[in-house]
C-alpha cells in the first residue's frame, strides 16, 4: 500500500505563491483598468461621431447651407455648425478638448485603429471639399454632394468606434471575469497551504511539546521580550504554577537572581533555588530561545546553611568571632569614609560560671539562648552583636551620632537584665557588665577600639558584680 505523503511548504514558498498570485491579479486589473478606459474614450468618440452625423444630416436633407449671401448685411460671418465640425474632426485626428451640442466640454484622443483613421481621412477630405466648394459657389450642387457624401462616411464612421467600443467593454468583462477566478482561486490555493502549514506545525508542535515533556529538567520557550511562550511538565512542577500561569511572564518576575541563581518562595510556600541555563533550537519559524532550569533548592539550601554555621554561633545564633572581624572592618572603613561615629561595645555576664556549676550547662546554653535573644531585640536594624566566647558578646553600633546616644543604647542592653530567666523549671537573675567605646576618640583601628571596650567593661566590673554598670572611655587608655 503507498504511503500518504503530506504536501508540505517552506514559509519562503508560501509567500512566494502569494506574490505571484498578487502579480497576476495586479496586472489582469490594470489590464481591465485600461480597456475600460478606452472603452469611455471610445464611447466620447461615437456620441460625437454620432451628433457630426445629426448636423451634416440635417445640413444636407434641408439643404441649408448658411453662406456669406444669408448675411448681406455680414458677409464674413461664418456658420457656426462648420466652425463646431471642424472642432470635432480636429478632435478625433489629433486629440483635444471639444465642445459637445450639450455645451460640455469633452478630451478626445485621436482615433487609434487603422481603418478608422482611414474613414476619419475620407470624412475630413469630404468635409473639406464642402468647405472649399462651398467657398467658391455657395449653394452649388457639387458642395451639396460632398455633404451628402460625408453623412455616410461619418456613420460608417461611427459604427466602426460602436464596434470597438463593445469590444472594449467584452474585454473588460472577460478580464474581470478572469480577475475574479484569479482571486478565487489564489484564496482556495492560499486557504489549502495555510491548513497544510497550520495541520504540520500543530503536528510539530504535540512532537515538540511531547519531547519537551519528557525531559527531566525544567524547558521553557522565551518569546522576543523573554516571556515565557511555553513551559514543560518539569518547569511547572519545579515553579509550582501551571502552564497558564507561566506564560506571558517573565522569570524574573516570579523569582529573584541572587549571585547568578534565580531564588525565591514557591506558591506553596516552599524555598526555591534554580540555575538557569540558556540555549536555542530550531524550529519551524527558525532558532527558538530556550532556556532550561536545574533545581538547585537542596545545594542551595546546604551551602547557605554551612556558610551560616561558618559565621554563626551554634547555639545562640548570633554572629561569631570570625564573621564579627570582617564586618567591623567593612563598618569601620564606611564609617571613616563618611565621617560617622562608630560605637563599640563589649558586654560580660555577671555570675554566670555559678548558674553552670550549680543548676548543669543545660540550664546555662538555655539561658545563653535567651540572652541572645533579647539583646537582638534591642538592638537598631544596622547594629550587630556576636557571642566572641561563653558569656562574651561584643556589639557594633554604625552611625551613633554622639557619646550620649551610645550611652543610651548601653543602657537598652543592660535593661535586658532587669527581668529574671526561666530554665528547666528555674527562676535565674542575672547582671551584666558593659564597656563603650567610640571611633575616631577611642581608636582607629579594631583592636585599639576593643581594647577601649575592654578595658571600660572591666572597669564596671570592679564597681561591682551581678549589676547594671555603664562605663565609657573618655580617651585611648582612659576609663571614665
Amino acid at each position: 500500500m503507498a504511503s500518504r505523503r503530506t504536501f508540505t511548504l517552506s514559509s519562503r514558498g508560501f509567500w512566494a505563491i502569494t506574490l505571484a498570485f498578487l502579480a497576476i491579479e495586479a496586472t489582469i486589473l490594470s489590464l481591465a483598468y485600461r480597456r475600460h478606459t478606452d472603452q469611455r474614450q471610445l464611447a466620447e468618440q461615437v456620441a460625437l461621431v454620432r451628433e457630426s452625423t445629426t448636423v451634416v444630416w440635417q445640413m444636407a436633407a434641408n439643404a441649408d447651407i448658411v453662406t456669406a449671401a444669408h448675411f448681406p448685411d455680414s458677409p464674413d460671418i461664418a456658420d457656426p455648425r462648420h466652425t463646431w465640425l471642424n472642432s470635432v474632426m480636429q478632435g478625433l485626428r489629433v486629440g483635444g478638448q471639444v465642445h459637445t451640442l450639450n455645451n460640455t466640454i469633452t478630451q478626445l484622443v485621436p482615433v487609434g485603429t487603422d481603418d478608422a483613421r482611414q474613414t476619419l481621412t475620407d470624412a475630413i477630405v469630404h468635409w473639406g471639399s464642402f468647405l472649399q466648394l462651398d467657398a467658391h459657389a455657395p449653394g452649388s450642387g457639387a458642395a451639396y454632394n460632398e455633404l451628402r457624401t460625408l453623412g455616410p462616411t461619418l456613420a460608417s464612421l461611427g459604427t466602426q468606434l460602436a464596434e470597438q467600443r463593445d469590444e472594449a467593454g467584452r474585454t473588460v468583462m472577460t478580464l474581470i471575469a478572469i480577475a475574479i477566478g484569479t482571486c478565487v482561486a489564489a484564496f482556495i490555493t492560499a486557504g489549502t497551504l495555510l491548513m497544510n502549514q497550520m495541520r504540520r506545525f500543530e503536528r510539530s508542535g504535540r512532537m515538540m511539546r511531547s519531547m519537551m515533556n519528557q525531559i527531566g529538567a525544567g524547558v521553557c520557550i522565551l518569546g522576543s521580550t523573554n516571556k515565557i511562550a511555553d513551559a514543560n511538565r518539569a518547569a511547572c512542577r519545579m515553579l509550582g504554577r501551571p502552564r497558564r500561569d507561566l506564560r506571558g511572564r517573565r522569570l524574573d518576575e516570579i523569582l529573584e537572581y541572587n549571585d547568578g541563581v534565580l531564588t525565591g518562595l514557591r506558591p506553596d510556600g516552599m524555598p526555591l533555588a534554580i540555575e538557569r541555563i540558556p540555549g536555542t533550537i530550531e524550529g519551524e519559524k527558525g532558532p527558538l530561545r530556550i532556556v532550561t532550569l536545574l533545581d538547585v533548592t537542596a545545594r542551595h539550601l546546604t551551602a547557605e546553611c554551612l556558610q551560616h554555621l561558618a559565621n554563626h554561633d551554634a547555639l545562640t545564633g548570633l554572629p561569631n568571632r570570625g564573621f564579627l572581624e570582617g564586618h567591623f572592618k567593612r563598618e569601620l572603613a564606611r564609617c571613616k569614609q563618611e565621617g560617622l561615629i562608630l560605637g563599640v561595645a563589649a558586654l560580660d555576664l555577671d555570675g554566670f560560671k555559678p548558674v553552670n556549676d550549680t543548676y548543669g550547662h543545660a540550664v546555662g546554653d538555655e539561658i545563653l539562648v535567651q540572652i541572645a535573644q533579647r539583646l537582638s531585640a534591642a538592638l537598631r536594624i544596622s547594629d550587630l552583636m556576636a557571642r566572641t566566647g561563653g558569656d562574651e558578646f561584643v556589639g557594633i553600633f554604625p552611625d551613633v551620632g554622639n557619646r550620649d546616644s551610645l550611652t543610651f543604647l548601653g543602657e537598652r542592653l543592660l535593661g535586658i537584665f532587669n527581668q529574671p530567666f526561666e530554665a528547666n523549671g528555674h527562676t535565674i537573675t542575672l547582671g551584666g557588665s558593659i564597656g563603650l567605646a567610640i571611633a575616631p576618640d577611642d581608636g582607629t583601628d579594631q583592636d585599639s577600639l576593643l581594647r577601649a571596650a575592654d578595658a571600660a567593661m572591666y572597669r564596671a566590673k570592679r564597681n561591682g558584680k551581678r549589676r547594671r554598670h555603664l562605663s565609657a572611655i573618655t580617651g585611648p587608655g582612659h576609663v571614665a
